[in-house]
């Protein structure tokens, strides 16, 4: 094994930056500036209302509506299958399929 030698004395605050920038402005880039957090608080509180055996084991709210709906309906469709496939349907709640 051959040793590495870093040289951590520099005072350039750039080469303490992480390798990619910062990821989390570009994220929070994403999100439109009038998107409404009501929208999330609707969505939770219409979770809550509803009785136990009805409720969705997962839900999703895209404020930034960048598509990622469309992978979660999709992760959601493949879920089910695999819980079907292998027994677990007792695990499913009602209108799991998509």
């Amino acid at each position: 094994m051959h040793a590495v030698e870093l040289d951590i004395t520099s005072e350039d605050p750039a080469d303490a930056a992480p390798p990619m920038g910062n990821p989390g402005k570009r994220l929070a880039a994403l999100i439109p500036s009038d998107a409404e957090v009501t929208e999330i608080a609707k969505a939770v509180a219409s979770l809550v209302s509803m009785a136990n055996d009805t409720r969705s084991q997962r839900t999703h709210t895209n404020p930034s509506r960048d598509g990622s709906e469309t992978v979660s309906a999709v992760v959601e469709r493949l879920l089910v299958d695999c819980f079907r496939r292998i027994g677990l349907n007792s695990l499913l709640a009602a209108g799991s399929s998509l």
